[in-house]
């Protein structure tokens, strides 16, 4: 009889727990979120658009926290831990979780096993720009230019996107151009218009500005399309790199071990953001497009994006720092 008590007992208190579990999931948020953002310039640009929209369909605020350097780096590994609870999240790109694992020799942290996938959030193209005192007109200038003075011309860069997209073309065009690493990509933009630094691939939303302020002169898009902000503004391709692309994502990850409930309503409000009217207009002045990946599809990408930035690397003959 008293056993049979004490496993009553034991049943009720299993009954109240798991009751309890089920309504904390259904009651998800019931508090701000903290969205740990890798990057400065477009990255924390875009994050604070997805988050703001994001935000609202959850009934909780979703707050950015922006913790930039070591090509995303400090951000992902401040994220990978965290507690698995849905309140703290990361917004990484191809570098926190595809580049880095080739550029560096120690990542902090593993972009898989570490990270719990929720969403894709955009993909965005580079524009190529450079001092405009500098007598370059065009990407055929650029190319002659450092030909015929191999290491005279300097190019910077703070993410795997913008010193990979120079690298590429640097391989392809068999040219010789010094790259000056920076903390942030808003930095160099800003240096190449003072004349410390000549060239760069640079994001859309710090080169704009000064590109309209004619403090930068554009030269091409690293994308196949031109962008409808700088529609005279040609491609790579068009401006004589035949076959030249690239791109860069952003996507949204928890901690590793986040419940399936709670993946499931961050997934589904950045789904319903990104599909916001609004919300894509935005994004193309930002110079990015919506990539509503779900989370087994953002788990397959992120593998088959690392793949290939890292053939991307071994190409341009990059060693791991």
């Amino acid at each position: 009889m008293k056993r049979h008590s004490l496993s009553l007992k034991g049943l009720g208190a299993a009954l109240l727990l798991a009751a309890g579990f089920c309504q904390a999931e259904e009651s998800y948020p019931s508090r701000p979120i903290t969205a740990v953002v890798c990057c400065a310039g477009t990255v924390e640009t875009v994050a604070r658009f997805v988050t703001e929209a994001a935000g609202a369909e959850l009934g909780q605020p979703i707050v950015v926290m922006t913790k930039p350097g070591a090509s995303g780096m400090i951000a992902a590994d401040y994220v990978s831990k965290a507690k698995p609870d849905g309140y703290t999240i990361f917004i990484g790109t191809n570098s926190s979780h595809g580049a880095n694992q080739s550029l560096f020799k120690r990542v902090p942290y593993d972009y898989v096993k570490d990270f719990t996938p929720i969403s894709g959030v955009a993909d965005g193209k580079l524009v190529l720009v450079v001092n405009p005192a500098l007598p370059i007109k065009n990407v055929a200038d650029l190319t002659a230019d450092a030909r015929t003075t191999p290491g005279k011309l300097s190019y910077g860069w703070a993410s795997s996107s913008t010193r990979l997209a120079m690298e590429k073309y640097k391989m392809m065009e068999k040219i010789d151009i010094r790259d000056v690493p920076y903390k942030t990509n808003p930095q160099a933009a800003i240096d190449i218009s003072g004349g410390t630094i000549d060239v760069m691939f640079a994001e859309f939303s710090s080169a704009l500005p000064l590109i309209k302020a004619g403090r930068l002169r554009a030269l091409a898009v690293s994308s196949t399309h031109r962008d409808k902000a700088l529609p005279d503004v040609p491609t790579m391709a068009e401006a004589g790199v035949p076959g030249y692309r690239l791109t860069w994502w952003m996507g949204v990850w928890a901690p590793a071990g986040l419940p399936k409930g709670k993946v499931e309503k961050l997934s589904a409000a950045i789904a319903k953001a990104l599909a916001k009217p609004e919300l894509q207009k935005s994004f193309a002045v930002a110079g990015v497009e919506p990539l509503p990946f779900s989370p087994s599809r953002l788990s397959a990408f992120q593998v088959e994006e690392h793949d290939s930035w890292r053939d991307i690397i071994r190409a341009a003959g990059i060693e791991p720092q």
